[in-house]
């Protein structure tokens, strides 16, 4: 039977069996080997079904050789946007900048040089707060005036009980009469301070030297932190808990807004980490008796970087963060003068003329001017396009194996009995050989073949931006099918004379309504894909929705109905067989009194 594949292995004896049932009758009495004669009888009986189940493994096969074309085709056209698609695949550009404080980049458009003669940096908003102000020295008065004659000057700082010790050391360092530092624990803030100079402090003024512990001139002072970031809501008066909304500026300089709740369990810590978590786009630390919040993104708006609002317990006022308007901190806005024209931005991002321009250090307009240009890339564009050539090579020469490729008709699909006698490696390669073919001369093949050409040959017609510009071409080789080949030499000299040209013909020409290569032939990919799934499915598809699952259905309840038939046929066989037996042991029976 199965001979062609030139075995080196010994076939084992077939362990297939055509009965449902097994030694319904013993052939004791006839000595015949009824189970032997029943398989040689049922084989027979079964070569119908059998070619059923060959028609139904070459459906099954020709429908995954069709959806190996889909996912191939699918990979093409999803391949070849991601690379070949985008503007960005072919920005092949080198950029200069003769300043360290511009940086950029530039896609295939980009056109001309820049000059930017004058840039500031956008900055995002922060607000940082500490819990220690000079009321928790017992600074009653809303605002006061020290004042301190040294030298026989008299000078004078200006303070707030909402003044915190840093802000305080600020001013009296400023003087420069001062030695001012501040350390902040977690269990209070400390003040050092040190005069630098006699000086003359009389009345209320010496009252403040006294608050801040300084009776001989050199003192530290400790005052008990308004919070930490272990202090609860309840601790802070909010024994109800409550919620706010916090909004920010993004990268578009719009808005992003969220709502957070909180408990009078909750810690100043745990609300923070609510901010952090919650995408509004900010920043929010608790740590050493400071907070902190800090816009993500650069820029200015209406309501500053930052704000709270619908905060009815006033949390953020409590916690130094925010002003009675809910205004947290405010960013400040970039801008640049590049050619003359001054751009303003919320980022330090700017899109001009085709470059990605990024200011990372203001410019003056008495410092040199940073100047930007590019140059093209050509041999990265020029590997780039071999590369896109090798892809849709591949393609065409796998579908034109399958459409050529003969059949062998000594290889048919094995039946399960047939595949008893074989071994696994032989089986595959029987199978191998049995699979050529399938596709072959395929229409539906054809016609994506057919369109892939034309999708090529056809791009551009009536403009200068046609495939043959860039020195590709068709290859005049009949045994190539179709493929395409590349002139470098030609390819390079139009980069040369029109460093947008690849560009436009493989992502398109928004000027003059024309869309590039790719899209075309993504097109054609996917209009095969619809076409191949209507006769071939896909793994998720119903069987009865396209036609080789129609066919398999079919095929499926002729073997269902053969089955039950041969069930019945091989009933009567045994019956027949059992009434040979019957009579037969009747007839030695009789014979055996006659012959007492």
């Amino acid at each position: 039977m199965v001979n062609n594949m030139n075995n080196t292995s010994n076939t084992s004896t077939s362990s297939y069996s055509y009965l449902q049932y097994k030694n319904k009758v013993t052939g004791l009495a006839s000595g015949m080997d009824i189970d032997s004669l029943m398989e040689k009888l049922m084989k027979a009986e079964s070569a119908q079904m059998e070619k059923l189940q060959q028609q139904k493994q070459k459906y099954e096969w020709k429908r995954d050789a069709y959806r190996e074309v889909n996912t191939s085709l699918s990979a093409f056209e999803k391949g070849i946007f991601d690379n070949y698609g985008l503007s960005k695949n072919w920005a092949a550009k080198n950029v200069t900048s003769t300043s360290t404080a511009i940086s950029a980049t530039a896609n295939s458009n980009a056109a001309g040089n820049l000059t930017i003669t004058e840039a500031t940096v956008a900055t995002a908003g922060q607000k940082v707060s500490s819990g220690a102000t000079l009321a928790d020295l017992g600074f009653s008065a809303t605002n006061g005036t020290f004042t301190y004659k040294i030298d026989g000057q008299e000078k004078s700082i200006a303070y707030s009980k909402t003044d915190t010790f840093d802000s305080l050391a600020k001013k009296l360092n400023a003087t420069g009469d001062f030695e001012v530092t501040v350390t902040n624990g977690s269990n209070g803030a400390t003040i050092n301070t040190k005069i630098k100079k006699d000086i003359e402090a009389t009345g209320n003024n010496a009252t403040f030297l006294n608050k801040l512990g300084l009776t001989d001139g050199t003192q530290s002072v400790s005052g008990k932190l308004a919070f930490t970031e272990s202090t609860t809501m309840s601790e802070l008066g909010l024994t109800d808990g409550g919620e706010f909304t916090i909004k920010a500026i993004n990268d578009q300089g719009k808005y992003t807004e969220k709502t957070i709740k909180y408990s009078a369990t909750d810690k100043i810590s745990d609300v923070m980490s609510r901010i952090n978590g919650s995408g509004v786009g900010v920043t929010a630390l608790a740590a050493n008796g400071k907070l902190s919040l800090s816009a993500n993104s650069t820029g200015t708006g209406a309501e500053g970087s930052i704000k709270i609002s619908a905060d009815g317990n006033k949390l953020f006022e409590k916690l130094g963060l925010a002003d009675a308007t809910g205004k947290v901190a405010e960013g400040t806005n970039g801008s640049m003068v590049v050619n003359g024209v001054k751009m303003e931005s919320t980022s330090n991002k700017y899109n001009v003329s085709g470059y990605t321009v990024n200011v990372t250090n203001n410019i003056a307009a008495t410092d040199a001017p940073a100047k930007i240009s590019s140059t093209t890339e050509t041999k990265t564009i020029v590997d780039k396009v071999k590369e896109f050539i090798t892809t849709y090579n591949g393609l065409i020469e796998d579908l034109n194996k399958r459409v050529s490729q003969k059949k062998n008709l000594s290889y048919q699909p094995l039946t399960d009995a047939q595949k008893a006698e074989l071994k696994d490696d032989e089986i595959k390669k029987w199978e191998d050989k049995a699979k050529e073919g399938l596709l072959k001369s395929d229409a539906t093949l054809n016609k994506v073949l057919s369109d892939m050409r034309s999708t090529l040959s056809n791009y551009g017609s009536g403009s200068e931006d046609m495939l043959a510009k860039l020195g590709i071409t068709t290859s005049k080789t009949w045994t190539d099918n179709g493929k395409l080949e590349l002139d470098e030499d030609k390819l390079t000299k139009a980069l040369e004379e029109d460093s947008n040209i690849v560009s436009r013909i493989f992502v398109g020409d928004k000027e003059n309504n024309r869309e590039g290569i790719i899209a075309s032939l993504r097109t054609t990919a996917q209009t095969a894909v619809k076409n191949i799934e209507k006769t071939a499915g896909k793994a998720s598809s119903a069987e009865d929705s396209y036609t080789l699952g129609k066919n398999l259905k079919d095929v499926n309840t002729k073997i269902d109905d053969w089955k039950d038939r041969l069930k019945g046929i091989e009933e009567r066989y045994w019956k027949q067989f059992a009434a040979m037996e019957a009579a037969i042991q009747k007839a030695n029976s009789q014979s055996s009194i006659f012959t007492q």
